[in-house]
């Protein structure tokens, strides 16, 4: 090919890909991001809760427990259900949760839905790494993979960051608010672009 020659544009497919991959990477990000995001505002939820540090690192606690355990649960639903609708009943229950965050009342409330948040922020690192599965072969799959585990270590390095600056100038309530504007952001999206990679014939019993 000579060097003036205009070079072939890119396939439409591989387009299509890294946009799917921007989008799995965001997935992964929800977890590991909500884990982090409100540390900076501990002494202001205990001074307005009158409780201990203790009692909030017990809501960091059930976060993580909750999110284990339905680790072990999202893969057998996905296989069973289908990869988009377990992600969008993730993010409807991940969102709802949040928004109780933001409006908890007292410690007991808060520890509650920190726990619901857990069970559902899970949905996008397991089944995103499905669909990546389903969809990715060979070096495309390393590729998509790599992308997607560098934004699953930037998140727990910026949402501190994040966290600190909006409690500063807003308080600790609206960093509660702001994650549930992106789950709600998410889920729109997800809802439209995020594609469905499991055919129903290749779907198993749930086990």
């Amino acid at each position: 090919m000579s060097p003036d020659a205009p070079r072939p544009a890119p396939a439409p497919a591989a387009r299509r890909s890294w946009g799917l991959a921007a989008l799995l990477a965001t997935l992964v990000m929800l977890g590991p991001f909500s884990i982090d995001l409100y540390l900076p505002a501990f002494g202001a939820i205990g001074g307005e809760f009158g409780v201990p540090p203790v009692a909030l690192q017990a809501t960091l606690s059930a976060y993580l427990f909750a999110y284990a355990f339905m680790m072990l649960w999202h893969g057998a639903l996905s296989d069973a259900l289908g990869r988009r609708p377990v992600v969008l009943a993730g993010l409807v229950v991940y969102a709802v949760a949040t928004l109780g965050c933001a409006i908890a009342g007292n410690i007991e409330s808060l520890l509650l839905v920190r726990a619901l948040q857990g069970l559902s922020a899970g949905a996008g690192l397991v089944v995103g790494r499905a669909i990546i599965r389903d969809r990715y072969h060979g070096s495309e799959a390393q590729k998509v993979m790599s992308m997607v585990t560098i934004f699953f270590g930037l998140a727990p390095a910026v949402a501190p960051m994040l966290g600190g600056l909006v409690f500063v100038y807003a308080g600790w309530h609206a960093i509660f608010w702001l994650l549930t504007g992106i789950a709600a952001t998410m889920l729109l999206v997800n809802a439209r672009w995020l594609p469905e990679s499991l055919a129903p014939e290749h779907r198993q019993k749930f086990a």
